[in-house]
């Protein structure tokens, strides 16, 4: 293929159309009105991490993350430059809004040589911006069909549908200059050509040209400033193109700007925040955690569904013999298969993890993410993390496990072990930590401060700790701010829906092995070993051996330890002592389930150790000065 061919722009059985795009464009919307059927939607930047696929006729539609271009910088870009050069057609999705932005990567596609189709997307905020696009003028500037759309309304999409087929690029590209400094014998086609007058690495060792890669695998293209060049030549080509193609009407602040500058100034943003993150706390963590779970673990469990459950398993089974170890294994006390773990995932589980992903539908569509990022990185930076960590931070006082998940969302993997460790650590969830504040009540508010007070220093001492032993270094926080919007409510329905799918399907199977193997272990005394083993670890805190249980209890799920320190006959230091440390006692087990499946068992067994460690430092030493 010559630097002027371009592949058959007809999308026959069996080829790939992928849809490209920078973030926050539409673009996922896009992809679930194609395939006519729902994907994840976030309007949070780097949201789409794994790719998707779906039928499309008689093609396949393949989704790529959000990036503003496909040359190698980060891991998204190489994924998405690997879908493209496989791809037969591409659809680029382009945000109306920020045209300047966007026809760079547009540009970029057409450069190389992809057969592309062009969405023209968020059409109604361009004209509520005063925004006037000519989309008939812009296609015959790029030479390749244009589309206006308005994804999230289905306008335009049965157009971008039929028009696919027509996908097509220039037959040459103003880049071409650059080509002739390449190597004579380098094979290669238009779209490698062009990556690699960009300096791609991966392209210039994929073409395996020792004219190409300079010593160490660094192309010597890189260094002779061709991308500086190319990429100058490609702004003033979007510059020009979009001063040909739109007009814009000044207009007043819309009250969303006006809104996103509150939230970003300090003085203003910080009690917005609060407010915010008070109301979040207040909806999952009370409103949800405690009293829509409360109802159910109490009434709908407690006194209906287990009580059937018991019955009619003990009818069933014959009360010895072989049925003996199967109708404990169905429905013990503790983590009963057909009973307490059916009330963990349906009673508890459930209720919180709907309400967490209907927030955060909410806050990703209306644009209030990124700005609590935004807002809430500097001080974060201190514990080795950046402003993304707000969330699971959130979500932990909700649910631990649930936050767990969350870590997804923040930068490199270094981050999301940090993110864990602390959640782990010292972030009670709010089922613990309603009992303990009732037991903190009957003490008086100074020994309430005073809980507060060692959970934020062993926090805070545990980030710095972290960041400093861990390897590697923080990422910043750089991301787009969208717009402020209203959120569309058949949008977060939609995506809480299929998040919460998604989170069952994954978390049902891990629940079910967890219990069984709980149940087997109670079952051949085991738990009776453990409890005396921890008897003598007791005596480091200054409890006596009856607090044992509370840290088995504790091992299985954290408010059962907080709800066994109600019947202990302790003083006060003792009872302070001891919500301390089972506070920072290791996570229950459903919590270190998810630990395990999100990051490593190496990880997961060190954060395991470490939480012993410090609960009974702290606590031991509390138990001194006190």
């Amino acid at each position: 293929m010559s630097c002027h061919e371009t592949r058959d722009s007809e999308v026959d059985a069996d080829e790939t159309v992928a849809l490209v795009g920078c973030p926050n464009v539409g673009k996922s919307v896009v992809f679930g009105e194609l395939a006519e059927q729902y994907v994840d939607v976030s309007n949070y930047p780097g949201t789409t991490v794994d790719t998707t696929e779906a039928a499309f006729g008689d093609a396949k539609l393949t989704d790529t993350p959000g990036v503003y271009g496909i040359s190698s910088f980060d891991e998204e870009e190489r994924v998405t430059r690997e879908i493209v050069l496989e791809a037969d057609a591409v659809v680029n999705v382009v945000d109306a809004t920020q045209l300047n932005r966007d026809l760079f990567l547009t540009l970029q596609l057409l450069d190389m040589g992809i057969p592309t189709v062009v969405a023209l997307n968020m059409m109604d905020e361009a004209e509520a911006d005063g925004i006037d696009i000519d989309a008939d003028a812009l296609e015959a500037e790029l030479g390749v069909p244009v589309v206006p759309t308005v994804a999230v309304d289905g306008e335009g999409i049965d157009k971008l549908r039929d028009r696919v087929d027509e996908a097509r690029a220039p037959e040459s590209t103003s880049i071409e200059r650059w080509f002739d400094e390449l190597p004579d014998d380098v094979e290669a086609t238009r779209a490698e050509k062009t990556l690699l007058v960009e300096g791609d690495e991966p392209t210039a060792e994929r073409v395996s040209t020792g004219k190409v890669v300079a010593d160490g695998g660094v192309p010597a293209l890189a260094e002779t400033g061709q991308r500086e060049d190319v990429y100058g030549h490609r702004r003033r080509r979007v510059e020009d193109i979009v001063g040909g193609v739109l007009s814009r009407e000044e207009r007043d602040s819309s009250w969303a700007e006006r809104f996103s500058d509150l939230m970003l100034n300090p003085l203003t943003g910080t009690p917005i925040a609060l407010v915010m993150l008070g109301g979040i706390f207040y909806f999952i963590g009370v409103v949800v955690a405690q009293k829509i779970v409360g109802f159910l673990e109490t009434t709908v469990f407690g006194e209906y569904y287990n009580p059937v459950v018991n019955n009619t398993v003990e009818s069933l089974l014959p009360a010895a013999g072989w049925a003996e170890p199967v109708e404990f294994m169905l429905i013990n006390g503790n983590l009963g298969l057909l009973t307490i773990t059916v009330q963990y995932i349906v009673g508890v589980l459930l209720p919180l993890v709907v309400a967490f992903y209907f927030v955060i539908g909410i806050l990703e569509d209306s644009g209030m993410l990124p700005r609590l990022a935004v807002l809430t990185d500097r001080g974060l930076n201190r514990i080795g993390l950046n402003g993304r960590a707000i969330v699971p931070m959130i979500v932990g006082v909700g649910c631990v496990t649930m936050a767990v998940i969350t870590t997804r969302m923040v930068g490199n993997r270094r981050e999301r072990l940090i993110s864990t460790a602390l959640l782990g650590l010292a972030v009670p969830c709010s089922a613990q930590l309603g009992i303990i504040m009732g037991l903190l009540a009957g003490l008086g508010l100074i020994w309430w401060f005073g809980y507060l007070g060692v959970l934020l220093v062993v926090l805070g001492v545990a980030g710095l700790f972290l960041d400093r032993t861990l390897p590697g270094d923080s990422t910043p926080l750089v991301t787009e701010l969208p717009r402020m919007r209203a959120p569309r409510p058949r949008n977060i329905l939609r995506k809480t829906y299929n998040r919460t799918k998604m989170f069952l399907r994954e978390a049902i199977p891990l629940f079910g092995v967890t219990a069984i193997a709980i149940s087997v272990l109670e079952y051949v005394g085991g738990f009776g070993l453990i409890q005396r083993a921890l008897s003598p670890v007791t005596a480091l805190v200054g409890l006596p051996q009856e607090f044992a249980r509370v840290l088995l209890l504790g091992l299985v799920r954290r408010d059962f330890a907080a709800a066994g320190m109600t019947d202990m006959a302790f003083t006060t230091a003792e009872t302070f002592v001891g919500l301390v440390v089972i506070t920072l006692f290791v996570p229950c087990i459903l919590a270190m389930v998810m630990i395990l499946k999100e990051r490593d068992a190496k990880s997961a067994l060190l954060m395991w150790i470490g939480s012993w460690v410090v609960a009974f430092g702290v606590g031991g030493l509390l138990a001194v000065i006190l």
